[in-house]
């Protein structure tokens, strides 16, 4: 999910994730200056992702007791489970004026617009890196990614995004939660990550064009916020590398 330079996305206009779509909402109608709404609560998934365990997911070893335990096996396969896919029809203009509904009713237009087209964004990340469709997993590592990038202003190479969308292909099926999801809330949760973690990733690249100081505060607030109330950890035990997600604290 690396997003280049501002300066190189703008230059090729083509760039999926820097050119297109940062132009589009650099229009005067939208300036990233209507704070984004809070973490949604999505229909029959209780956060954290991993529940039931201290444990660092992936990894086996600990996130506070210093203990340890056999890793658990890693598969660099795109192949996608059936139970982390988005069958039902796409709802994406509605799933995006739900999300914009969360802001003062003068907003909600250039909100719902700016959603929509992070996911048109999304799709083509999709694409770029040989992901398979509607795959819920996908969407959700673009959520964790897109918040993390914002929030600590840096890019994650798509090497590392690949390998977070893989663990999470492999973990999602085992979460209760995410088991129970009708297939419409399933693609709620699939298009709204998208949509959100997207957005979040090009507000990034907004700022490095545009500098707006206190809305960047009130952005960097909102991403850390979505990222500790989806993983249940301080930001700071949140961690993005070439192995993927890493989840708490590091060790000295």
């Amino acid at each position: 999910m690396k997003l280049n330079s501002t300066s190189r996305a703008l230059r090729f206009g083509r760039c999926a994730l820097g050119g297109w779509l940062l132009c589009s909402l650099l229009q005067p109608a939208w300036a990233f200056d209507i704070p984004p709404p809070p973490p949604p609560l999505y229909q029959g998934l209780i956060f954290p992702l991993f529940p039931g365990s201290s444990a660092i997911p992936f990894s086996g070893s600990s996130g506070s007791s210093g203990s340890s335990s056999k890793p658990t096996p890693r598969s660099n396969s795109n192949n996608t489970s059936s139970t982390t896919l988005a069958t039902e029809p796409t709802q994406v203009q509605a799933h995006a004026r739900e999300l914009a509904a969360q802001v003062p009713p003068a907003q909600r237009e250039a909100l719902a617009q700016a959603y929509s087209q992070a996911f048109e964004g999304y799709r083509q990340l999709e694409r770029k890196l040989g992901l398979p469709e509607n795959d819920v997993a996908n969407a959700l590592a673009a959520f964790i990614a897109g918040n993390y990038m914002a929030l600590h202003q840096v890019e994650v190479p798509d090497t590392s995004f690949v390998r977070l969308a893989a663990q999470l292909r492999e973990t999602l099926p085992r979460n209760p939660g995410f088991s129970a999801m009708s297939g419409a809330a399933k693609r709620k949760l699939y298009e709204q990550s998208a949509m959100q973690g997207m957005f979040m990733a090009v507000a990034r690249l907004a700022f490095l064009k545009q500098p707006q100081p206190a809305a960047e505060q009130n952005y960097r607030a909102a991403a850390r916020a979505s990222l500790e109330a989806a993983l249940k950890l301080p930001a700071e035990q949140i961690r993005i590398d070439a192995q993927g997600l890493q989840l708490g604290a590091t060790t000295p």
